[in-house]
């Protein structure tokens, strides 16, 4: 998904969902035909966030695919500058640095001395700038007046100048195309100087302008400046003016709907008629230029992952649509709860004033879009009585039920966040161990809501800010959260379905971001060295198994030094210690009774390098108890749970499914698994042992014997 984070404009025709391509073909055509312009001038207008960039830069790719090589483009990046005088003299460095490649000694000092009939004929120069024309940088500090005496000494009038100029320019093959865009990014004077520049220096034989603007912001600040010019000011500089085309509202709808699916998953059947309903209402109407759908689809990126399988995804699309384009809606709605949460209109008042609350600064032209909003999102808000509905509501976890409504707004309310002060409390104590301990220990004791502690906040918050993290402190740190990482691992707070993650995996996250970028490799090594001397065994041998991995990879990879946790001659040392621990645990009986059985007996055959010898000499003796082989059973048995998705078509599970895995395959050799399985049965009929037990036996069996037949999908 990382793609999503990015709002900048495209690169190739194969990225363009909105039918611009067509648009950039045909002017790049154009601008390939001019065969013989004289400071020809065509604009690309259109408003923010519609594109322009992504435009341009298909002309471009539009221009390279035709390959003509008497056409020079140039860029000019306007925006890299800041004041009139700055944008001016930089203006001047790119025609200047561009003919000369060109022309060479044929117009030396031209460019320059038209530069200085043009500053003189103005206040410019104010402040330090770059110095433009003459190829060097150089503080400017004075007025025009000795700038101009100092670099741009007497020399013939402008019309010696300009002519000369231009009969080098006439008299040569190449045509120059001079692409100036987001001219929208800069202030109205420094908007208003590109166009007097162009307007300048512009008459010139094979040379073309691209001039890409907001022209409604533009005839804005020809207005304010030159009210007598009007519209003329612009039409006496550019010669042919394309809108660029909007794109059109299915091209929009349908590229939010492909992110929704992407990032959330669709809809199921039963909602899908309603999810729809909500998307028209709700967010379509905010969705005016790619750029609305782009930064939708950002904010989607973050806030989905904290909610995802807890929310009603028509009512987190349509906040989400608030927060970011109505947000005072978006408070209303937040500081409003128990209006909105009630059981319906009926038991209020039926008249528009239960909506004035959240209407106050939405303009009378859309309220009564607002009006079906909210009614869309809180049944309450209709004028009808609902019975019977609270039950599928419930299921659905929609934001009309009070029970749920915090869930939306966690990021920006919730007590179950992280507060700017504790996370700068946390850095400020990083390198002291007892305190990394304690605080990590009493996130594990803070339960939220639906059983999660806050240990995936703090370690999120933690792994967010990890940068900040001073580098003599991260020893220290790592060192205290080995420490305590099997103490703070707990099964309620694992994701399910897609993109599933645990407390291991986000400390895998965490400890990245600590040590990775500001750390040799080596560097690391030493950290994590020290860091597993102390290490909680689960951790330490996740650790390891994943350090083990980067210098093992699968069939058909190679080792990628820039991913791998340690250098290769710390391997030895931490898979020693994994060892050490995991047949510690082997000898005093505490591996049998870790939740994580199984992956620590594979670890331990993968470490010793012994085909499982030692594993399987040591399993042999401890089969001999009937405790140890229900403790197998369980170890065996695995979970996952799955909603088929359906489709807008199609059939789609409501909620997800839990099932059950026997973890028993084909190529299964730590023990005889015959034997294995007859001993379970014999013991599931004599029900010697405890009822839970027993059970779970049972269900390990039942699972067993749907893989066998093929039903464990």
């Amino acid at each position: 998904m990382s793609k999503y984070f990015n709002d900048s404009p495209i690169e190739r025709p194969d990225d363009d969902q909105y039918g611009i391509s067509a648009f950039a073909r045909a002017v790049a055509t154009s601008l390939l035909n001019l065969a013989n312009p004289v400071g020809t001038t065509i604009a690309i207008n259109g408003p923010w966030g519609s594109g322009k960039s992504s435009a341009v830069n298909l002309i471009r790719n539009e221009l390279d695919a035709r390959k003509d090589e008497k056409l020079k483009v140039v860029d000019f990046r306007c925006w890299w500058y800041r004041g009139e005088e700055a944008i001016a003299l930089a203006f001047l460095q790119e025609l200047n640095g561009a003919l000369k490649n060109s022309l060479g000694d044929r117009i030396k000092g031209m460019v320059p001395e038209l530069g200085r009939h043009i500053l003189q004929a103005g206040p410019v120069i104010g402040s330090a700038v770059a110095l433009a024309t003459t190829g060097g940088i150089g503080a400017l500090v004075a007025g025009s007046a000795a700038f101009t005496k100092r670099f741009f000494p007497d020399k013939p009038p402008l019309e010696k100048t300009f002519a000369a100029l231009s009969e080098a320019l006439a008299n040569q093959s190449c045509r120059f195309l001079i692409i100036i865009d987001d001219i929208d990014r800069l202030s109205p004077d420094e908007a208003l100087a590109i166009f007097r520049l162009v307007k300048s220096v512009g008459r010139l034989p094979n040379v073309m302008y691209l001039l890409v603007f907001d022209r409604v912001l533009a005839d804005a600040a020809v207005q304010d400046r030159y009210p007598s010019e009007g519209p003329h000011f612009l039409e006496k500089i550019i010669q042919a003016s394309f809108e660029l085309p909007p794109p059109a509202r299915s091209d929009l709808n349908s590229a939010l709907l492909s992110a929704v699916e992407q990032i959330c998953g669709e809809p199921s059947e039963e909602h899908v008629v309603r999810f729809m309903n909500v998307f028209y209402d709700a967010v379509a109407p905010y969705l005016v230029t790619p750029r609305h759908v782009t930064r939708l689809i950002n904010a989607m990126t973050v806030t989905w992952p904290p909610v995802a399988n807890n929310v009603s995804l028509a009512d987190y699309l349509a906040l989400e649509t608030l927060r970011l384009y109505e947000s005072s809606l978006f408070n209303a709605i937040k500081h409003h709860r128990d209006v909105l949460t009630g059981a319906s209109a009926s038991q209020k008042s039926r008249d528009d004033d239960r909506f004035l609350p959240f209407l106050a600064g939405i303009p009378d032209a859309r309220q009564a879009a607002v009006k079906i909003i909210l009614q869309r999102l809180f049944p309450a808000m209709e004028s009808m009585t609902y019975s019977g509905f609270h039950e599928a509501w419930d299921a659905e976890r929609r934001v009309c039920l009070s029970k749920h409504f915090d869930t939306y707004f966690k990021l920006s309310l919730s007590d179950d966040t992280m507060s700017a002060a504790d996370i700068q409390e946390f850095i400020n104590n990083a390198g002291d161990q007892n305190f990394v301990r304690d605080r990590l220990r009493r996130a594990a004791q803070q339960i939220r809501k639906g059983k999660q502690s806050m240990v995936p906040v703090v370690l999120g918050e933690l792994t967010s800010h990890a940068g900040r993290i001073p580098r003599e402190q991260a020893k220290d740190f790592l060192c205290a959260v080995f420490e305590v990482a099997d103490d703070i691992t707990r099964t309620e707070d694992e994701e399910r379905g897609f993109g599933a993650t645990d407390t291991r995996m986000r400390l895998h996250w965490l400890i990245r971001r600590v040590a990775d970028e500001r750390f040799t490799l080596q560097e690391k090594s030493e950290l994590y060295l020290a860091a597993t001397e102390r290490a909680s065994l689960g951790w330490l041998t996740d650790f390891v198994s994943s350090a083990y991995t980067d210098y093992h990879p699968r069939e058909g990879r190679q080792v990628d030094l820039s991913t791998c946790l340690v250098a290769e001659n710390a391997i030895a040392p931490l898979t020693q210690r994994a060892l050490d621990g995991l047949r510690r645990a082997a000898t005093n009986g505490e591996l049998l009774v870790r939740g994580d059985l199984m992956f620590s007996l594979y670890r331990w055959r993968e470490f010793a390098e012994d085909d499982g010898d030692e594993v399987k000499a040591w399993l042999s003796e401890q089969m001999k108890l009937e405790e140890t082989l229900i403790l197998l059973a369980k170890g065996l048995t695995g979970e996952s749970w799955s909603a088929g998705m359906g489709g807008f078509g199609s059939l789609g599970d409501r909620v997800s499914r839990r099932q059950y895995r026997a973890q028993v395959g084909s190529n299964f050799d730590l023990f005889d698994t015959s034997w294995f399985r007859a001993e379970l049965e014999r013991m599931v009929k004599e029900k010697k042992h405890a009822a839970d037990d027993l059970a779970a036996v049972q269900v390990f069996l039942d699972a067993w014997n749907n893989r066998r037949a093929g039903r464990d999908d």
